[in-house]
């Protein structure tokens, strides 16, 4: 499995670093939930490249190496940068993948690029249904969560979405990356995979 170091110097000075899955244009980069860093995805980075596409999991600023966040700035910001970072270097086709609080900053990204995403992805997307679902571009979308977990309202969210987004609930509370190692985590995995990989 080819992988490498990957990482970024933003405008403020600051810095994202990461790892670097397979190759070719198709690009996901993979963002991790409050509680975790960018290990936590790795296996299903390797996964996403077995599958024939390049995959990028990311540290959040304050988060392993990757410098910290000054105030006033954002993750989404920092992802908005990242992705336009790709598309410089020849990515033909960009998609985010987020859990939890990677996962709202995946929804936040996609609703500032518009069309400069191709497909999103988030896992238990821990964001306000008001503050970004109306502003969501028209791009395939995949929301995964659990039924009784007290941080999302995917309902809601697609009560307030101008267009259909693909959204499967599983039984029980498990939140973010939690629903890959749980019970259904083979059937999370692989709606992930084939969403993606699609594209």
């Amino acid at each position: 499995m080819s992988q490498r170091s990957w990482g970024l110097t933003l405008e403020d000075g600051g810095a994202l670093t990461g790892t670097w899955f397979g190759s070719g244009g198709r690009v996901v980069m993979l963002l991790h939930g409050r509680n975790f860093d960018q290990t936590s995805w790795h296996d299903v980075a390797e996964e996403l490249a077995e599958a024939g596409l390049s995959a990028v999991t990311v540290d959040f600023r304050c988060y392993g190496l990757s410098s910290p966040l000054p105030q006033g700035a954002s993750h989404a910001q920092d992802v908005v940068r990242a992705i336009d970072a790709l598309r410089a270097d020849g990515a033909a086709e960009v998609y985010l993948l987020g859990g939890s609080m990677g996962g709202a900053a995946a929804l936040r990204a996609a609703a500032l690029l518009g069309g400069r995403v191709d497909r999103l992805a988030a896992l238990s997307p821990a964001i306000g249904a008001e503050e970004v679902a109306q502003r969501l571009p028209p791009v395939p979308t995949l929301l995964l969560a659990s039924r009784d977990e007290p941080y999302v309202d995917l309902a809601r969210f697609q009560e307030l979405c101008p267009h259909p987004l693909a959204i499967h609930l599983y039984p029980g509370d498990a939140h973010n990356q939690e629903l890959l190692r749980g019970p259904y985590g083979s059937d999370v995995r692989e709606r992930l995979r084939n969403f993606l990989a699609e594209g």
